[in-house]
């Protein structure tokens, strides 16, 4: 059986958040799958005009709320890490459902094929910084750095659209940061439930977490990392979970991708080549997909590139619960 009512909201419903109007024949499409009654799926696809530099999320002031009671936007931070990111793919595609993904720079370069992959399975792809530095504080010339080439990486490792879409690390913010957001068309998201996923490395407190501050509020943003084992083996319980107590998630899209600054195009372009040479002077089994740790302030935030890693590239199981 299939439930009705998985539609794309337009202008004619949520002009105050900046959504555009769009033509039926334009507009994004919700899978079949999306509306079965056995899955989680999709409620609504929210598609918003950046042009303004909207903020979406509890934590920003004069932030939207597009949400109506039992709705969620599903995020994820801080990736790609390959062995973490796909746990996090299979769990969304047995729910039919999308999220949207803030990915680092740094992380993009190190896996460009893994960036194409999740952009591939239909979900928004965002930015989230070049190096996840603490934004707040810095001299700005350095934080529009941190931003441009977060973006230019996304996009270039993507070799295609990125949304206009990003989240300050550590929800850190400036007023000099903010306001360049806006002047360049970007949307920023905050957070209403925060997983906390990289306290631990237990699923089932990620869950527990999720699900019982979800209850206070009844809606919001929530926030996962894809590089941490706790979301992807929590994740398939947490979606069942939604879905049993009649959650609905909302998908949210851009009108049009973000504009990225050649300079920091050609940049990307360099971190990738170099990244390529680099792994192809290393034995596989001391090759890496993340980086050495250039920011010290992690703000118990456990960043891959903090470690020096001897991981190889070759694919890895996590210990995922709640999967065939």
């Amino acid at each position: 059986m299939q439930r009705f009512g998985a539609f794309v909201c337009t202008v004619a419903c949520l002009l105050f958040a900046g959504v555009a109007p769009v033509a039926a024949e334009d507009a994004p499409q919700v899978d079949a799958c999306a509306t079965q009654d056995d899955k989680l799926g999709l409620s609504r696809i929210v598609e918003v005009d950046t042009d303004t530099g909207p903020m979406f999320g509890r934590g920003h002031t004069g932030a939207f709320d597009i949400l109506n009671d039992g709705e969620v936007i599903l995020t994820f931070d801080d990736g790609p890490l390959r062995p973490y990111t796909r746990a996090v793919l299979k769990a969304l595609d047995a729910h039919c459902t999308k999220a949207t993904f803030f990915m680092v720079g740094r992380m993009a370069v190190s896996d460009p094929a893994m960036v194409r992959e999740v952009a591939k399975h239909g979900h928004t792809i965002a930015a989230h910084t070049w190096s996840h530095a603490r934004l707040q504080g810095m001299e700005f010339d350095k934080a529009k750095d941190e931003i441009e080439m977060g973006f230019s990486a996304v996009a270039t490792a993507l070799k295609g659209p990125v949304a206009p879409f990003f989240r300050f690390p550590y929800l850190r913010t400036s007023t000099e940061t903010v306001a360049y957001i806006k002047s360049r068309s970007v949307a920023a998201f905050a957070i209403d439930v925060d997983s906390r996923d990289f306290e631990t490395k237990d699923g089932a407190k990620v869950k527990a977490k999720v699900l019982a501050d979800l209850a206070k509020r009844r809606k919001g943003i929530l926030l996962f990392h894809d590089i941490q084992p706790s979301t992807a083996s929590a994740l398939s319980g947490i979606l069942d979970e939604l879905k049993a107590r009649g959650y609905k998630v909302v998908h949210v899209v851009a009108k049009h991708p973000v504009s990225t600054l050649a300079d920091y195009d050609t940049r990307a372009e360099a971190e990738i080549a170099n990244r390529k040479q680099a792994l192809k002077k290393k034995p596989l089994a001391s090759r890496t997909v993340v980086w050495s740790n250039s920011d010290s302030k992690g703000e118990g935030e456990d960043l891959p590139w903090k470690h020096v890693s001897t991981a190889s590239n070759r694919e890895e199981k996590p210990k995922v619960e709640n999967q065939p």
